[in-house]
């Protein structure tokens, strides 16, 4: 397939997965990339039966604080969470699956917002955050942050409501395969 048809259709799987400013006033303010994060969140959350229901299970979620001394650490306890933490992410495993990164394997309901015309915001199905967005490349590339350092500080000053995230490839990550930032709001586990 040369370059021309697939950027084409990868254009016309972007226009089915890229919600209007439009829809997302609906839903709050869009002022700016992290109003509009805000917005894609209670719109998926409202139109995507797995958002639903997830984001609902995590008001059920349990937290604990313990105590170090001079430090805190803030634990959740979340049974939903297990399906993404709990992946298996072995060669072999990875081999074997569509990546549910990539936009041709994204579920119809799921919508996002563009960021610098290389990633796809989207709401996190399964959240740990009152507000949790999955950044993904629209490239197929491996997790690995070298040369996307830059891109980590841009989205870190557009959405600043947000705390930003990296995973690492051999952190756990459930998609070590499609290079991707995760983003929750910022201050959720402040003492």
């Amino acid at each position: 397939m040369c370059w021309r048809s697939l950027e084409g259709r990868v254009q016309a799987m972007l226009k089915e997965r890229i919600i209007t400013i439009r829809e997302l006033s609906n839903f709050g303010s869009v002022s700016g990339l992290n109003d509009q994060a805000v917005a894609l969140v209670r719109q998926q959350q409202k139109t995507w039966e797995v958002a639903q229901k997830n984001y609902a299970m995590l008001l059920n979620a349990q937290t604990k604080t313990f105590h170090f001394g001079h430090f805190e650490i803030k634990v959740q306890h979340n049974p939903e969470r297990i399906r993404s933490s709990a992946a298996k992410t072995d060669a072999k495993s990875i081999a074997g699956r569509a990546c549910f990164l990539c936009l041709e394997n994204l579920p119809p309901e799921q919508k996002g917002i563009m960021f610098q015309n290389k990633y796809l915001i989207l709401t996190n199905p399964y959240p740990i955050f009152p507000f949790h967005l999955t950044i993904s490349m629209l490239e197929h590339i491996p997790q690995r942050i070298g040369v996307f350092f830059p891109d980590m500080l841009d989205l870190g000053r557009e959405l600043a409501g947000f705390s930003l995230l990296y995973n690492g490839p051999q952190s756990g990550a459930s998609a070590p395969d499609h290079f991707h930032f995760q983003a929750g709001n910022k201050g959720f586990f402040a003492c």
